[in-house]
């Protein structure tokens, strides 16, 4: 399988880092009119049948060592450029909750459902006594305000109710946006040790959103 042979991992991981590169900074614009520039280059010099795979090699050559130019200084500015602000607003995506078929949710759930973050914060204020789930929809709601140290807070007393009644309501949910909330806080020493654990678990639900690369520039971030 392909988890079991190292050499397919690196060049996933390879091509997964270069993906984000050419995504983030529109490399395949620059790319693509490079190759443009390049055939039009090769129409106007009418270049003979013969001979004349020898100077598209070039050209070709040429292409690619441009792609690896950009690419690397694309890399290289995401590696030092990179902030916990810039972190966050890359990656930062609102829980979608899912759809339950016949009982209606609460007001809170359903605020949440329209993305009404302030009336979500408004119900969950007046709640006398929170359930696993307002906690972790009122956490996002301020995450997606941009309070994260409020989001801390409800993510955190979840985790603990979780622990005081043995259970794992949105355990590793909770977990992946308490990552980004300290993020989003200048926390990056309580974020990073939460993001290793998901990276090192292929069974975690956000294993994926969470690379080597990811890794290295949150390590780098200041």
């Amino acid at each position: 399988s392909i988890e079991a042979d190292a050499s397919a991992l690196t060049e996933l991981e390879q091509l997964r880092l270069a993906k984000e590169a050419m995504k983030t900074y529109g490399l395949k614009n620059r790319i693509a009119s490079i190759h443009t520039e390049m055939m039009e280059e090769l129409k106007e010099n009418n270049i003979p049948r013969i001979g004349g795979t020898r100077k598209l090699f070039r050209y070709s050559m040429r292409i690619a060592a441009a792609i690896v130019l950009l690419l690397g200084v694309a890399m290289l500015y995401q590696y030092y450029s990179a902030t916990p602000e810039t972190l966050f607003r890359e990656n930062f995506q609102a829980f979608t909750l899912r759809e339950t078929r016949g009982n209606a949710g609460s007001v809170l759930e359903e605020a949440y459902k329209k993305q009404s973050l302030p009336e979500v914060i408004q119900q969950y204020n007046a709640l006398p006594q929170p359930q696993a789930e307002d906690y972790f929809l009122v956490g996002n709601a301020f995450l997606g305000l941009h309070q994260p140290a409020k989001a801390i807070a409800a993510f955190t007393s979840l985790q603990q109710q979780n622990t005081n009644n043995a259970t794992h309501y949105f355990e590793e949910d909770t977990e992946y946006y308490l990552g980004l909330a300290y993020m989003d806080n200048n926390e990056m020493a309580k974020a990073i040790p939460i993001f290793e654990k998901i990276h090192a678990d292929a069974g975690h639900p956000y294993h994926s959103k969470i690379s080597n690369w990811f890794l290295r520039r949150a390590r780098n971030a200041k």
